[in-house]
């Protein structure tokens, strides 16, 4: 089992300033809204830089030379997280809720002539596939199988609430929904909204991942295909624990200015 006392002291450190104070819980929320943004669809290939993100996000308007197709795909993940955060503190996880993810992520969504719609909120109905970055080609779950798998990838939630740590949990759902890959697309972007909703869940900040370690997490999501879970599980613990640097950082700013850093105690932030 792997050892996060370290993330776990970073967030007892954060927790003892909660709830923080509007303005610095809206600047941390803007943060890693746009970044987490920016990143889960530079993943998959949308070519807007996350200054075009934020720009997009933040004014209103396009970018020049960049498709409707792109900025849709920016403005619907923010939505979605908007959803999630309302969800937060009225529902647990849910298969129905994964498609409520998967179903705003491709709400409205335009495509170029030829290229095959994907229907916002409802499993494959053809088998897919993926070559690896090893060149193989890997056949997720043939879809036909799909309801079965995913109830009981839920049998094993319920379970592991009872034995795991939060950071297991939410890493290994995400595996666990990528390994299935129970959409015709935009199986990663949902599993990345899962994951940081058992996060959220728990006090931690999202686990953001960085276009930059793009081939890094295929490889260990690949390990994870063949039963070794402990790669993902710590690239995801890294970037968690960059999240509660952040969020630590940000606070001892507040705290040197000498600026009040708590609010109101009766309502729960979460970023």
């Amino acid at each position: 089992m792997m050892d996060f006392q370290e993330i776990d002291r970073l967030k007892q450190i954060v927790d003892k300033y909660r709830p923080l104070c509007r303005e610095l819980m809206e600047a941390l929320s803007r943060k890693f809204r746009e970044e987490w943004t920016y990143h889960t669809n530079a993943l998959e290939g949308n070519t807007m830089t996350l200054q075009e993100t934020v720009f997009f996000l933040r004014e209103g308007l396009t970018v020049e030379g960049r498709t409707l197709k792109e900025h849709m795909e920016m403005l619907n993940h923010v939505e979605a997280i908007d959803f999630m955060q309302e969800a937060l503190s009225s529902r647990d996880l849910s298969e129905r809720m994964v498609k409520d993810f998967h179903a705003i992520l491709f709400s409205d969504m335009k495509y170029a002539k030829g290229e095959i719609p994907v229907p916002p909120g409802l499993y494959k109905t053809r088998d897919n596939y993926v070559v690896t970055l090893s060149g193989e080609i890997h056949h997720y779950c043939p879809h036909y199988l799909v309801p079965e798998k995913m109830e009981e990838l839920f049998r094993w939630y319920e379970d592991a609430k009872k034995s795991l740590h939060p950071l297991e949990i939410s890493a290994l759902m995400h595996q666990k929904l990528v390994a299935i890959h129970p959409f015709p697309d935009g199986n990663g972007r949902t599993a990345r909204l899962v994951m940081n909703f058992l996060l959220l869940q728990k006090g931690y900040p999202p686990a953001i991942i960085p276009k930059e370690r793009r081939r890094e997490y295929y490889v260990a999501l690949e390990e994870g295909d063949q039963g070794n879970t402990e790669r993902f599980i710590r690239l995801v613990a890294e970037e968690v624990k960059r999240s509660l640097l952040v969020m630590h950082t940000e606070i001892a700013k507040v705290v040197q200015q000498q600026q009040p850093i708590t609010g109101d105690k009766k309502k729960t932030d979460r970023v």
